[in-house]
């Protein structure tokens, strides 16, 4: 899920006072003005989903697979290319160093992110509806909801199914953990944290010799204000030695606006 917006820095200050009524009025106003800016400024970056231009996201990427107990280590860099306003919405685009190419729709009104269109730059393609709501409540004022996503770590280790990656998709129902707390990892400390969970199961057909493949799916996220996701925990099991069990740990590096 993932993947909270801080938009502008606003900047306020004073006008000296110059000894006459209209100006004193004309300072009020301005002092006014310059109030409801931050407020307004404030209202826009205080979430979960950063859309300032250039924002940087470096994220170490470890996963392991029970079979032989292998272990595969990257990194992960995703950057906002790109922000257009159409009506009321927010459009915004990353791009990952991998070459994909996201773009996601971001309702004001609503409150909710939509990923809008993906371009992948690997040959797998996506099972799982490619519009589709991320976060529901950029807020996360609602506490429970539900997300189609599609098996994305299981996959074959012996023969004749290595490999093989099974077109599975499943309905996280996803919740609020916790709230407002403070989250360390890694000697890196982060503040104003929310904790979600999800939740789900799916079947697949690997081999039409033997009856369908149980997948459990567990994913964990902790995102933070005004930075967005920097910790993750996604777990894929299956009941089948030749695909096994899949983990994966996805923390935040470096974050750069």
């Amino acid at each position: 899920m993932v993947e909270q917006a801080t938009e502008n820095r606003c900047v306020g200050g004073s006008i000296p006072p110059l000894g006459t009524i209209f100006m004193n009025n004309f300072c009020k106003i301005i002092f006014l003005f310059l109030i409801l800016s931050l407020q307004n400024c404030n209202s826009q970056s205080d979430n979960y989903f950063p859309t300032k231009l250039n924002s940087k996201w470096t994220y170490s990427i470890n996963i392991h697979s029970s079979y032989k107990d292998n272990k595969y280590v990257k990194r992960m860099m995703i950057t906002n290319v790109k922000k257009n306003k159409v009506k009321d919405k927010v459009e915004l685009s990353k791009l990952y160093s991998d070459g994909s190419y996201y773009t996601y729709e971001i309702d004001n009104d609503q409150n909710s992110v939509l990923r809008k269109s993906v371009v992948l730059a690997f040959n797998e393609g996506m099972v799982e509806p490619v519009q589709k709501i991320i976060y529901p409540d950029m807020e996360f004022k609602k506490d429970e909801w539900q997300v189609k996503e599609q098996l994305f770590l299981v996959k074959g280790f012996q023969p004749p199914l290595r490999n093989f990656k099974p077109k599975a998709m499943a309905v996280i129902s996803y919740k609020v953990i916790r709230k407002n707390f403070q989250f360390s990892f890694k000697k890196k400390k982060f503040k104003n944290c929310i904790e979600i969970e999800g939740k789900g199961k799916t079947d697949f057909i690997a081999d039409t010799r033997s009856g369908p493949i149980i997948a459990t799916i567990f994913n964990n996220e902790i995102l933070c204000k005004n930075i967005g996701l920097v910790f993750q925990k996604r777990v894929e099991n299956t009941d089948a030695s030749a695909f096994g069990n899949m983990k994966l740990e996805k923390y935040l590096v470096k974050f750069e606006e």
